[in-house]
């Protein structure tokens, strides 16, 4: 069931479980009662099956999601299932009561309703009510069971930040571009280390995401440290990078010699990434001239440089979490334009966070970043205050 259905059954068990109780008040609770006992004492056992009804088909659907879960649970979930599973002995209890022990009735059932009524309220609130609440203000997304018959990139991204985050720093996932095929290929690759860390459902989510937010292919979008990731990680397998750099041709010349190691090794460098490899190196260190060619090679580039952290934002990838405008789009990732935020948060611990990380979803900077461009970071986040 997808989270919508489950999250409105649950409302409506909330209901039933409140009716009962209601019921069964007005039944043994008043002196002169106000309507009809009998038609009261009928209405309670249809609601009373019905409930029994709802409430099996969710315990149901919990421990399948259960048993096919490949990750730990996370706190949320674990509440959520203890409280579930606490309502069904005080049920069978309840039930015996009623069948065999008739003398404690009165003392002790209406008790058992009103706690089985609490811990409906308790555990639907946990799911039902977040997924409403996520719902009316931002994007619902559900890892937990993310089949549902569609691809969604928000789902996809929190998976990479929970999946990826096992073996790897997010920076580096952020700072790779591959084509779709690549992806796939590196994902089912990470995936045979550990079968039961992510499904096959969830590697359709998480390639897609990568596609559609790093994909190769879309060369106009592709970061300048995409580009530098890429050029290391081909490159570096048969040449120490820093004899590329050293390096001057003409910008044919630096197109015309990857080309020539992609077709040595075929099966390490494909021919969209010997293009954009071969013209990031024609843009960056092509001579015009073949007379220059001698020359240039005592001379190294001077880059001077400007604090803009606008470009580091996206660099490092922390545009797929937090957003370009700022607003969060990874769940559990603050609002920047939020008045209220940016008041609760003093330089000081935005400076920890960027440089220390955020329990495992943001990334430690410390060894990134420098001290002045954490500094820009922090006037950067400070940027977004008020924005609409």
């Amino acid at each position: 069931m997808s989270p919508q259905w489950t999250s409105t059954l649950g409302v409506l068990f909330v209901i039933m479980a409140a009716v009962q109780v209601w019921l069964m008040l007005e039944v043994i609770g008043r002196e002169k009662p106000k309507f009809n006992q009998r038609i009261l004492s009928i209405i309670h056992r249809i609601n009373g099956y019905l409930f029994l009804t709802l409430y099996f088909i969710f315990l149901y659907v919990m421990l399948k999601k259960v048993a096919g879960a490949n990750t730990p649970l996370d706190t949320k979930s674990i509440i959520h299932m203890t409280l579930a599973v606490a309502v069904l002995p005080i049920l069978l209890v309840k039930i015996l009561i009623v069948r065999f022990y008739p003398k404690v009735f009165d003392i002790v059932v209406p008790l058992m309703g009103i706690g089985i009524f609490t811990l409906a309220v308790c555990f639907v609130f946990i799911t039902g009510g977040y997924y409403f609440i996520k719902s009316a203000t931002t994007k619902y997304v559900s890892t937990f069971d993310p089949k549902s018959g569609y691809l969604d990139v928000d789902v996809g991204r929190e998976l990479v930040i929970q999946k990826c985050n096992k073996c790897h720093d997010l920076t580096r996932v952020f700072t790779m571009v591959k084509t779709p095929e690549g992806w796939l290929d590196t994902v089912n690759r990470m995936s045979q280390r550990d079968p039961t860390w992510i499904s096959p459902d969830q590697i359709n989510q998480v390639v897609y995401f990568l596609s559609e937010r790093q994909n190769i292919n879309n060369t106009e979008d592709i970061l300048t440290v995409q580009l530098e990731t890429l050029l290391d990680t081909k490159c570096s397998k048969c040449h120490n990078i820093e004899r590329v750099f050293a390096k001057r041709r003409t910008a044919q010349g630096w197109r015309t010699l990857v080309t020539r190691m992609s077709n040595r090794h075929r099966s390490w460098i494909s021919d969209m990434e010997a293009k954009i490899i071969g013209d990031y190196l024609a843009k960056l260190y092509g001579i015009k001239k073949e007379t220059q060619i001698k020359m240039a090679a005592f001379f190294k580039p001077v880059v001077k440089r400007k604090i803009d952290f606008a470009p580091l934002f996206k660099s490092y990838g922390c545009v797929f979490c937090h957003g370009e405008e700022g607003y969060g789009e990874a769940t559990g990732t603050p609002d920047w334009t939020d008045p209220e935020w940016q008041d609760s948060k003093t330089d000081e611990q935005l400076i920890n966070s960027i440089t220390n990380g955020v329990d495992d979803r943001m990334p430690r900077f410390k060894d990134k970043l420098k001290k002045d461009e954490i500094i820009a970071a922090v006037k950067f986040v400070r940027t977004f205050r008020g924005k609409e």
